[in-house]
């Protein structure tokens, strides 16, 4: 006989069915299904409520006689209809889920501190909020309130560069860390967990890595766009998994939505839409005010009214730009030594939006840089490889993503066939060089203002 449970209940099966008429076995005993066997207990479906009873009933003592002759004495059968069995299976789900999260809780008790990376600057209190930006600080709040919940998890947030998605996830990291200590939080950016992931690849230590992620409870990616390559989404996409079955929350930025994604695999964008998907665009006229008054406000300045109508009418493109406006019409009043007025404002706004006004193509900023540093067009485009030539083909790339409207590939092949991630790994070059030189800074910004001309 088989000692396995389903051959032994087959063979329990088969001694009540010698005991029955073929009509009677096929309609009572036939629909029943063994769902578990334990140690002195059987667990059998059937249909509906009243097949077990009608068993029950009239045939208990056939059964009896088959589970001493199967399964020995001592043997308990538990029936279970449909609804039951839906319902046995929740309750099951749920107690392996709360043992998974209390063995989880064991092991993150005994983890060390964790920085969560966060900007304190970056808090709700000096976060505008408009009609640009309202359903994201909303959600964001609710989040800093119930991380975790199915509803907003995850939190996708997308925007333009500059309109205050970093800001306002540090706000909702800050917040949660303000209401929550005992929760490990971390703030990274994209490009900072590509070059965690790299060198755990050159360490061998991958598994450290994932495990280190997976026991973060909120989780902040910023600028999700720069996970392309197909081995740091793999590991993301664990990580992600982990997070998301075990109730965690996530909160992902990005500077287009998921339908725009390049280079990144289907199951990812499918996993992005599952929570809450949110815009923030551009700041208006009004916001802009507002944000200009905060700002100045808050460092302690004072600036004339006519003065903050004129910047909020003529720099559009981001917040950052409005606060760096802000910034340099200080410093020239500094050293000019005049008042802040609408003479002095008009003076510095011309000259920092004048190249948002002009439409450039690849073909300007291909021939500014060749000129500024003495090569052709064709060698910008070519296969070379000489350090002064990949730094000048990846400034071209950047000021190019920076100053059109062309995506990462539609660059690649403007500069001589290459891929998206080629360029955007140029970007991420030049945009970290300029952070760190303070002299290629200068050299890029001189650049900038010759195709300012």
């Amino acid at each position: 006989m088989d000692n396995t449970a389903p051959g032994k209940w087959a063979a329990c099966l088969e001694y009540i069915r010698t005991n029955l008429t073929p009509k009677e076995y096929a309609t009572w005993f036939e629909p029943l299904r063994l769902i578990d066997q334990k140690e002195g207990k059987v667990t059998v479906s059937v249909p509906t409520k009243y097949v077990g009873e009608y068993i029950r009933e009239k045939h208990r003592d056939l059964v009896a006689r088959a589970l001493t002759e199967v399964y020995g004495r001592q043997t308990q059968l538990i029936w279970r209809d449909e609804e039951a069995i839906a319902q046995w299976k929740e309750e099951e789900r749920q107690r392996q889920m709360e043992l998974q999260r209390k063995n989880t809780a064991a092991r993150e008790s005994q983890l060390p501190p964790l920085s969560p990376q966060l900007n304190p600057c970056y808090t709700f209190d000096n976060f505008v909020e408009g009609e640009s930006n309202k359903l994201a600080r909303a959600v964001a709040l609710a989040i800093a309130d119930k991380p975790g919940q199915s509803t907003f998890n995850p939190f996708f947030l997308y925007g333009p560069s500059g309109v205050g998605k970093t800001h306002l996830v540090n706000a909702l990291g800050v917040r949660l860390r303000e209401q929550f200590p005992e929760k490990r939080v971390l703030f990274v950016s994209a490009h900072v967990f590509k070059t965690q992931y790299t060198d755990s690849v050159i360490h061998n230590t991958q598994n450290d890595f994932i495990n280190f992620y997976q026991s973060i409870e909120v989780l902040i990616i910023d600028d999700i766009q720069e996970i392309t390559t197909a081995k740091t989404q793999q590991a993301f996409f664990h990580i992600f998994n982990h997070l998301q079955q075990n109730g965690r929350q996530l909160v992902i930025t990005c500077d287009r939505p998921p339908v725009l994604f390049e280079g990144i695999e289907e199951r990812m964008l499918t996993r992005f839409k599952w929570g809450m998907i949110a815009e923030m665009e551009k700041p208006d006229t009004v916001l802009r005010k507002a944000i200009l008054e905060s700002k100045i406000k808050r460092d302690g300045l004072s600036f004339p009214q006519e003065v903050i109508q004129y910047i909020a009418q003529n720099v559009e493109s981001s917040v950052r730009e409005l606060e760096g406006i802000v910034n340099c019409i200080m410093a020239y009043s500094i050293v000019d030594n005049c008042d802040i007025d609408l003479q002095l404002t008009a003076r510095v706004v011309a000259r920092a939006v004048n190249l948002e006004k002009r439409e450039l193509t690849a073909d300007d900023i291909l021939q500014a840089v060749g000129q500024h540093y003495g090569l052709k067009q064709k060698e910008l485009v070519s296969k070379g490889r000489r350090q002064a030539l990949v730094q000048a083909r990846q400034l071209s790339m950047f000021l190019c993503h920076k100053y059109t409207d062309m995506s990462y590939a539609q660059i690649g092949r403007r500069l001589g066939g290459r891929d998206h991630s080629t360029v955007m790994h140029g970007c991420n070059q030049i945009s970290l060089r300029i952070s760190v030189d303070r002299n290629f800074r200068h050299e890029v910004e001189e650049l900038e203002a010759v195709l300012k001309k």
